[in-house]
């Protein structure tokens, strides 16, 4: 395995050392700088290595690769999950199925489950006397439960068809809840036979969009959800014309999908999911452009959708005879946050990129609705970025091709993947992370063999990490290979008591620092002098003679286990170490005594003074007191400042 890096930055250089042979990565310490873990082989050398499938993330950190590849000659499916920062061994999903497993798809909740659909086929006999057996496909599914070592018994979720449309998009919420999105084409034709409505393009099919809803235990059917079902034909299902779906922590399900309109224009639609309720149909794609009516098919839908439940769609355009476009287009309409009551619309369409050769776009999406965008076009991968609703210019990643996939860090930047050629000229996956100060750095990540790679998928954890797969190599030499990029732990808050503290009592508190793998540990510096390091707890109680009197600035770094590493903001502890001072003023035969504290101040109503000559003032912090007869007396004084700290005090005075 190879991982080599470039970086680069417009406010901060970053140091960089190779460690080890396995080429692993490290920084000096610096604020908030991300980490890429060295690729690992996750299968292979093998030439029973098939496709690289999917990759699934959740947000602590768990997650996994579905693929295929050959056993006894035919095509099943596999998954390595991803746990406690390790790749686990390769797990068989569909475990005593026959036939050839086709189109899988993989989605992760936290606690390492992980959920897996994919089409499979079966007999079918019809009821009907004297019928023949039909070959029909099945949706299938399994589940890889926590703790668990092996899938579950498979389930049957719907018959689709003859299984050439199906293409099943996969989304879970953290909590197991889960929606595919597949096709089923509706039109099995003999040879000889027509369809039986007039077809809107030659090679179109009678379709249905379907999705079902999985609830952590089992599957339950939404049915078809596009408009026109049987009435108008649809393009010829491919992986650039699949629905897409996606789900928040809510449950809440978004799916976007090509359907034809009456016209023959294929325009990419969506609708909300609620549970098993479906929303109203929302058309994404515009009909015209620039006041000129839109005649190319709008295809490749991808969408993200927030944890509040915003949403932004991309698509992709043709261009050429028939458009007002001079060369195909990628383009983003955004989703409006839910309102109770009322039917949240799409904004309007926005202009990604005009350029010949744009391929499928990637999207990742915050609370906040800012999103990006990443796609390849003319040679480069590029990214687009929607900040507060104002539009970045696209930015040239390098060169690269296919698809370039994204995710978002909700405090600024991400990370992105392509594939390209490293400083070698040989192939492999770029890794581009950005950090929310403006820096960033690249890595690149190969197996150890020269070979073409293929079939990159990634996924986010919605913290700003990344997980990718790609297949590498060729023929007997083909692997498995999978990577990640490790956002380095959140910005986090430290608590200090409010007002003055006692030395001995100074206890700071901080948030848990977010960190996708965990395992971070803690440092606290007071005045730029470290303390404290390796707490794996929330608070520490400093030690007095670690703070001195007065007001201190408390920070405390956290730091992952890659060593990746987070500073906090400062926090201000005002400490007094001190006692309560008294001042004894001669005035003939009078005397004056004062009790105070440098900064905490003095509870009065713990203050005690005594002259010495019977008399005692107390709950005052200034007495003038009048000897009636000259001599030596001591004057004894007790206090005690707001934070503790007392004192005992003997003081002898001469009166004349």
């Amino acid at each position: 395995m190879v991982l080599a890096m470039s970086h680069g930055s417009a406010r901060r250089r970053l140091c960089i050392a190779a460690v080890l042979a396995a080429a692993m990565i490290a920084c000096a310490p610096a604020p908030a700088r991300g980490s890429a873990l060295a690729p690992s082989v996750l299968d292979g050398p093998s030439a029973s290595i098939l496709e690289v499938s999917g990759t699934a993330f959740a947000p602590d950190g768990t997650g996994g690769v579905v693929y295929r590849k050959l056993l006894d000659g035919v095509p099943h499916v596999f998954v390595s999950r991803f746990l406690h920062g390790k790749w686990g061994s390769p797990i068989q999903v569909d475990v005593g199925q026959i036939g050839p497993a086709t189109e899988p798809a993989i989605a992760a909740a936290e606690g390492g489950e992980l959920l897996v659909v994919w089409v499979q086929p079966w007999t079918w006999i019809s009821a009907s006397p004297g019928a023949t057996a039909t070959l029909h496909y099945e949706l299938m599914s399994a589940v890889l439960q926590p703790g668990a070592q092996s899938f579950s018994q498979i389930e049957q979720i719907d018959d689709v068809g003859d299984g050439t449309a199906a293409y099943p998009s996969l989304a879970m919420a953290s909590n197991g809840d889960a929606y595919v999105a597949y096709r089923v084409v509706t039109n099995p034709l003999a040879p000889g036979t027509t369809l039986p409505i007039q077809p809107m393009r030659p090679g179109d099919e009678l379709l249905e969009v379907r999705v079902a809803r999985f609830n952590g235990l089992s599957w339950s059917l939404l049915g078809q959800i596009n408009g026109l079902p049987g009435q108008v034909t649809m393009r010829k299902p491919t992986a650039s014309n699949a629905p897409a779906i996606g789900v928040n922590d809510a449950g809440d399900g978004l799916v976007a999908w090509q359907e034809p309109e009456i016209s023959g224009v294929a325009r990419i639609w969506a609708r909300r999911l609620a549970g098993t309720t479906k929303g109203n149909i929302l058309q994404v794609s515009p009909s015209t452009l620039d006041g000129a009516p839109l005649t190319v098919d709008a295809e490749a839908p991808a969408l993200a959708l927030s944890e509040y439940g915003q949403a932004v769609v991309a698509f992709r355009l043709a261009g050429g005879p028939g458009s007002p476009l001079h060369a195909a287009a990628l383009m983003s309409n955004a989703l409006t946050l839910p309102v109770p009551e009322e039917v949240s619309s799409f904004t309007g369409p926005t202009q990604v990129a005009s350029a010949e050769g744009i391929g499928t776009p990637s999207v990742a999406i915050d609370q906040d609705g800012d999103y990006r965008i990443s796609y390849s076009a003319g040679g480069d991968a590029q990214l687009f970025a929607d900040k507060e609703g104002k539009a970045i210019a696209p930015l040239p990643l390098g060169p690269g091709s296919g698809p370039a996939l994204t995710a978002l860090n909700p405090e600024g930047g991400g990370a992105t993947a392509w594939a390209t050629q490293d400083a070698d000229g040989q192939p492999a996956v770029a890794l581009r992370q950005e950090f929310p100060d403006g820096a960033w750095q690249e890595s690149f990540l190969t197996a150890q063999v020269s070979g073409v790679v293929a079939d990159l998928s990634a996924a986010g954890s919605g913290l700003g990490d990344e997980l990718l797969a790609f297949r590498q190599g060729s023929g007997t030499q083909t692997r498995v290979v999978a990577g990640m990029a490790q956002a380095p732990p959140k910005q986090f808050y430290v608590q200090a008591p409010h007002g003055w503290v006692r030395a001995s009592g100074a206890t700071v508190e901080w948030q848990p620092a977010l960190d996708t793998l965990g395992s971070v540990t803690y440092s606290v510096i007071v005045d730029g002098r470290l303390v404290a390091h390796g707490l794996q707890g929330l608070s520490d109680r400093l030690r007095g003679q670690q703070l001195g009197d007065g007001v201190r600035h408390v920070q405390v770094l956290a730091t992952d286990n890659l060593g990746q590493e987070t500073m906090s903001s400062p926090v201000s502890l005002k400490v007094q170490s001190n006692p309560p001072l008294v001042s004894v003023r001669h005035l003939g035969a009078r005397v004056r005594v004062r009790v105070y504290g440098d900064d905490a101040g003095v509870r009065r109503s713990k203050t005690r003074i005594g002259f010495g000559d019977g008399s005692l003032v107390l709950h005052r912090d200034t007495v003038v007191h009048t000897y009636s007869q000259p001599g030596r007396y001591t004057i004894s004084v007790q206090a005690i400042d707001t934070v503790g700290n007392r004192r005992d005090a003997q003081i002898e005075v001469s009166v004349r």
